[in-house]
C-alpha cells in the first residue's frame, strides 16, 4: 500500500473518532448541568443539584428576618450542616435546627427543599419582641449524603407557622417557630 492509500483510512478514522469525542463531551457537559428537583421525575433517581448559597440575610425587619431565616435554614438541611444559619436565630432555635440536621446525618440523608409561597404579616411588634405568622408552601425531597442521589419523590406540603423573634445588636433573629400543618381540602 502506498502512503496515500493509508492516509485516506486514517482520516476516516480520525473523523469518526472527532466525532465520537465531541458527542461524548457534549454528553458530560449536558450531564454535569445543573438540575432542579423537578427535573428528576417522580420515582427516578438523580443527581442532587449544586447547593446555591442565598442572598445575604436581612435582619432589618421582622419579616424580612424570617424569610432570611428560611432561606439559610433550607440552604442548611441542604449542606447537612447547621452550623450555616447561626446568624438569622438564637442559641434556643439553633438547638432544634441542629438536632433535626443531626438526626438527617445518623441517617444518611439531606433534605433538599424550595419554599414555593408565603405570606406573612406582623401579629405583634415592640422594641425587642415581634411575632410574625406565615402560611407556607413548601416542595422537599431527600437525598444520599454518600451518593448525592435522590431518595424520595418531591413531596409538597403546606403550613401556618408562628415566628417568635427578638431584637439583638445584629437585628431581629428567629428564637422559635411553632407550625402545624395544613389538610388537604
Amino acid at each position: 500500500m502506498s502512503g496515500a492509500e493509508r492516509t485516506v483510512p486514517a482520516r476516516i478514522v480520525l473523523a469518526v473518532l472527532s466525532g465520537v469525542s465531541c458527542a461524548a463531551l457534549v454528553f458530560g457537559v449536558a450531564a454535569c448541568g445543573p438540575r432542579t428537583a423537578d427535573s428528576v421525575g417522580p420515582g427516578e433517581a438523580g443527581a442532587v443539584a449544586d447547593p446555591v448559597e442565598p442572598a445575604p440575610w436581612d435582619l432589618a425587619t421582622p419579616e424580612a428576618a424570617v424569610r432570611s431565616y428560611l432561606e439559610w435554614v433550607s440552604f442548611s438541611y441542604r449542606m447537612a450542616n447547621s452550623e450555616i444559619p447561626t446568624a438569622t436565630m438564637t442559641p434556643a432555635e439553633l438547638v432544634r435546627i441542629d438536632a433535626y440536621i443531626q438526626l438527617n446525618r445518623t441517617e444518611g440523608k439531606g433534605l433538599e427543599q424550595t419554599l414555593e409561597s408565603i405570606e406573612t404579616s406582623v401579629a405583634s411588634e415592640d422594641a425587642t419582641n415581634a411575632v410574625v405568622t406565615a402560611r407556607e408552601a413548601w416542595s422537599y425531597r431527600y437525598f444520599s449524603l454518600e451518593s448525592l442521589e435522590y431518595l424520595t419523590d418531591i413531596a409538597r406540603e403546606s403550613y401556618e407557622a408562628t415566628y417568635t423573634l427578638v431584637r439583638e445588636p445584629a437585628g431581629w433573629l428567629v428564637d422559635r417557630v411553632e407550625a402545624s400543618a395544613l389538610t388537604a381540602e
